[in-house]
């Protein structure tokens, strides 16, 4: 990634308008995956740590990072509020946490909750944040809600006792799922999204949670008749098979300490002797009793076998036939009209092995109606952001040469293309920054080619602001280069100034510009400013 490699520093690069080219801010070694809903912060998580970076000013205010793995982890909703508050999570404590004014806070817990809980998504002014609590462990003996979604609400200088959001105590299968998450928050935090991960952990799917004018929260499943098209009649899971019968529990404990007197010999003579068998050491009257218990769990085994198939049949049935939605890959828009999630679907045949190939696309719903659009993308399209008014933002996926798209009225539009249609003057810098070198093999030649990559995109709820993070597939030292476009285009008329009055522009990178048009700092005749 040659153009990576010359790169280096944070530069705060301020919009050049009118005649001059404009182009983006770049940061360097960053990959964003949130940004406040006002445009003012932004967060990076990667290889380097979490990052957060105000964009009005170009400081960072924090990086993280040890022996290359991050200390925390952003939420995977919206990550950052408008006031600068990041919620995240951290393996060290296992705590949800948010970062506030320059430091870290774990947020409340019940007193039985365990490790792995998460602060997901804050809302626009940091007054709600949305998240999930490990309350049980996988592996008890019986069925257990292991993750469930609550909210904590501002309460002083920080959050109150997490609140648990209602939700189905049984998936579709009339089982306990595994996990009920809650992911995304809107901006006005009335609104939450989150999963329903069933009890064999193979099909996921959407929640919705909603707080009315009188504060009480509900839930709802988008499309709930799509997880059961069929409409099968659920098949109860038949728990546990018999036990089989052990010979230890027809025989006296001297007759079980002689055989295993026994075995160890046989073990110790290196398997040179007859290997010792149970009924050697057993009454016949002990004997029969056993074969009588082994006829008996015969019978159970097969009428077992019988219900456990029926049930396997059925939960095969509504893997098959239900949307395949991918583990809590989804995203709410800011005025909480509109759900995204992947859904990962069966394309055409593979040649090599007969089986058909796996698609993934985009699905945005309109939770206002009972609309649903669906988007693809060469075989290959995750849901990154939902913005307002139903616009998407779909990613190919994270390690490769990813791009971007904007999902719009059924259309999958290249995000270049895009912007170039919004502001023309950032083209220049696109063609000459975001184009790498790509080689392939036609006809037993290696033949070199140049690939736009957008890499993954992030934005603001009215697409004001753009953030392309293009990630270094070539070098892993590095997370690679992050770009924001500002979307607002400037006034094409501009007051001319008397010559006596003008004043003298530099941004931080020493260019001159003609004005300070967007928030930032500038050298203004000779003096440090900062425009917000």
């Amino acid at each position: 990634m040659k153009k990576i490699i010359l790169l280096t520093g944070i530069l705060a690069i301020s919009l050049a308008v009118h005649a001059q080219q404009q182009e983006p801010k770049m940061i360097e070694d960053a990959i964003i995956c949130g940004i406040s809903p006002n445009g003012q912060y932004a967060v990076s998580q990667g290889a380097s740590g979490l990052r957060i970076f105000n964009l009005a000013t170009g400081e960072e205010y924090v990086q993280y990072s040890e022996l290359g793995y991050a200390e925390y982890y952003a939420g995977d909703g919206n990550c950052v509020s408008d006031n600068g508050i990041v919620v995240a999570s951290t393996p060290k404590s296992s705590d949800a946490q948010y970062w506030k004014d320059g430091e870290w806070h774990s947020l409340p817990l019940p007193p039985n909750a365990l490790t792995s809980n998460h602060a997901q998504a804050i809302n626009a002014d940091g007054s709600r944040i949305c998240g999930t609590i490990r309350l049980a462990n996988m592996g008890g003996k019986e069925e257990v809600l292991m993750v469930e979604p609550y909210i904590w609400i501002a309460e002083g200088d920080g959050y109150g006792m997490p609140v648990k959001l209602p939700h189905p105590d049984r998936d579709y299968s009339n089982s306990i799922p595994q996990y009920i998450t809650a992911i995304d928050i809107s901006a006005d935090g009335k609104t939450i999204v989150g999963q329903i991960r069933d009890a064999w952990g193979i099909v996921n799917y959407p929640i919705v949670y909603k707080e009315n004018e009188n504060g009480q929260w509900t839930y709802e499943i988008p499309h709930e008749e799509l997880i059961n098209p069929d409409h099968l009649e659920a098949v109860p899971f038949p728990g546990d098979g018999p036990a089989m019968p052990q010979f230890e529990s027809f025989m006296t404990a001297e007759e079980i300490e002689a055989y295993n007197e026994a075995f160890s010999e046989y073990v110790n003579s290196g398997t040179q002797i007859t290997c010792p068998e149970y009924w050697d050491f057993m009454t016949q009257k002990e004997i029969d009793e056993y074969n009588e218990a082994v006829e008996v769990y015969n019978e159970k085994a097969i009428a077992y076998n019988e219900k456990f198939k029926a049930w396997l049949e059925y939960i095969s049935a509504i893997a098959l036939s239900s949307p395949n939605y991918a583990f809590n890959q989804l995203r709410i828009s800011a005025d909480g009209k509109t759900l995204g999630t992947t859904v990962m679907v069966e394309g055409e045949l593979d040649p090599m092995t007969g089986d058909p190939s796996i698609e993934n696309t985009v699905w945005l719903f309109d939770l206002t109606s009972d609309k649903i659009t669906k988007y693809s993308k060469d075989e290959d399209l995750n849901i990154f952001y939902v913005a307002d008014n139903g616009v998407g933002i779909g990613t190919t996926s994270a390690g490769t040469a990813s791009n971007s798209y904007i999902l719009k009225d059924g259309e999958v539009i290249d995000i270049a293309s895009w912007i170039d249609s919004k502001v023309p003057e950032y083209w220049t810098f696109i063609k000459d920054n975001m184009m790498f070198p790509y080689l392939q093999l036609v006809d037993g030649q290696i033949v070199s080619d140049e690939v736009l990559m957008t890499g993954r995109a992030m934005a603001t709820p009215d697409l004001s602001l753009i953030s392309l993070s293009v990630e270094n597939v070539w070098d892993n030292t590095d997370d690679g280069l992050c770009y924001i476009f500002d979307m607002k285009t400037p006034d094409s008329v501009e007051t001319i100034r008397p010559a006596s009055e003008e004043k003298t522009i530099f941004d931080l990178s020493g260019r001159r510009l003609r004005n300070a048009a967007n928030p930032g700092i500038y050298i203004i005749d000779g003096e440090k400013k900062v425009v917000r």
